[in-house]
């Protein structure tokens, strides 16, 4: 993708794709950084992945290339964490721990800790939880880059820039991610438009430490179903003493068509034997291997076991679940500091209503009983309180009468007909 970023002198930063021939034939203009203008033309691309299998080697080299101290390279490692995203379980151990921060509020609060309503309307969409699911990912691929092309409502456009293309240690975005000392854009100098987000202690990830155990989980389902393939099915042994060609491409159509079994063709005088192990739990070799390391995807993504695996008491589960509150606890407090101290000053470039000492809470999302919401609103009616229509229609959903939504009272209609109308006592 080719991008093409303008800076005005109102310092407005303009975002548009390049249609040129250059992008047809697939020709990359150079990178120009003509800030002397005002002008700053992005142009980078995405590299076809890489989907050959990876091993222990390529780990160790993406960590070498990333590590280097002078010109760190960041395309290997992200491609092997995009490889390692793979795994089911890796999977799904870090969309629970997203979606634990997703699915609750996100509120606005003045100077004094109280809840803004109308400011919280700002950030109560879906732009804005697509953000904080790409800050939470920061903490597993080590970082997060986006850029803001339009907060006008209601075309709101972030755009999430490779990884593959940046490099933290020198703020830099590059056109060559294989080259760091190509063109860049230094992203820093530009906090109202680059969005930097890293909420781990380094730009590492935890997918460091994780992608090691993806390819020995891979190796044991690879070694699984060999094993499978070799004593699952009995294996075919055709023997012939007619040496033809012809007569051994018939065999081995005959043998093709016969099913899915291995098959061997041998001379007469040739015999195979096929040792096989007599026990006959052989496969806990490597379902007890898979095991293992699923257990340690989970320490590593949740810092703990039960929640996602088997658990064996309930007291047991009880401290597991406490264990992963307290990292629920972290993930909250680490994207509320990244909100308010990072997020909102954009935003107010931006144009949005956030006075200054306004922050961000997260709060788990009211969720209220029927049964004991309308005992609460019994007793607000019987001391005097007037509900509006519009509440009891939207939380019972019960359909007033508009003409004559409400009569004189509840004792009117008891005296007249001789029975209690306490609403409570259609929820007993």
């Amino acid at each position: 993708m080719n991008y093409t970023a303008t800076t005005t002198e109102n310092q407005s930063l303009i975002l548009s794709k390049d249609t040129s021939n250059n992008r047809r034939f697939g020709r990359k203009p150079d990178l120009v950084d003509t800030r002397g203008s005002e002008k700053i033309e992005i142009d980078y691309f995405r590299f076809y992945e890489s989907l050959y299998r990876k091993e222990i080697t390529d780990w160790q080299q993406a960590r070498i290339s990333r590590r280097d101290p002078f010109n760190p390279i960041t395309f290997p490692i992200q491609q092997l964490y995009k490889d390692s995203m793979l795994d089911n379980h890796l999977q799904g151990a870090i969309e629970n721990r997203i979606l634990r921060i997703i699915n609750k509020e996100f509120v606005v609060k003045d100077k004094n800790g109280n809840i803004d309503r109308d400011r919280s309307a700002q950030i109560q969409t879906r732009w804005f939880r697509s953000l904080v699911r790409k800050a939470m990912e920061s903490k597993f691929y080590g970082y997060t880059l986006m850029f803001i092309n339009n907060m006008q409502s209601p075309e709101r456009q972030i755009l999430e820039l490779p990884r593959e293309n940046v490099i933290p240690e020198k703020g830099v975005l590059v056109k060559n991610a294989f080259d760091p000392r190509s063109a860049a854009i230094p992203y820093r100098e530009f906090p109202n438009y680059f969005l930097y987000i890293q909420m781990g202690y380094d730009a590492f990830g935890v997918l460091e430490r994780i992608a090691p155990m993806t390819i020995f989980k891979r190796h044991s389902w690879a070694s699984w179903d060999e094993f499978e393939q070799i004593f699952g099915i009995p294996i075919r042994v055709a023997r012939t003493a007619i040496q033809t060609e012809k007569h051994k491409n018939e065999l081995q159509m005959w043998l093709e068509t016969m099913g899915t079994a291995s098959y061997a063709i041998l001379d007469k005088q040739v015999d195979i034997e096929i040792k096989e192990n007599q026990r006959s739990d052989a496969y806990q070799v490597f379902y007890q291997k898979i095991l293992a390391i699923n257990k340690e995807i989970s320490k590593g993504i949740v810092g703990q076991t039960m929640t996602m695996d088997d658990g064996s008491s309930q007291s047991q589960a009880n401290v597991h679940l406490a264990i992963y509150d307290e990292i629920m606890a972290a993930d909250i407090q680490d994207v509320q500091d990244w909100v308010s101290d990072d997020l909102f000053p954009a935003l107010r470039f931006w144009g949005f209503d956030l006075p200054e000492g306004y922050y961000m809470s997260i709060i788990e999302k009211d969720v209220f009983n029927p049964s004991k919401k309308i005992v609460i609103d019994e007793v607000l009616m019987r001391n005097g309180y007037n509900i509006k229509t519009e509440y009891i229609e939207e939380f019972y959903g019960t359909p007033l009468d508009e003409n004559e939504p409400r009569r004189n009272g509840s004792t009117e209609l008891s005296a007249k007909t001789g029975i209690d109308t306490g609403l409570s006592d259609f929820f007993a």
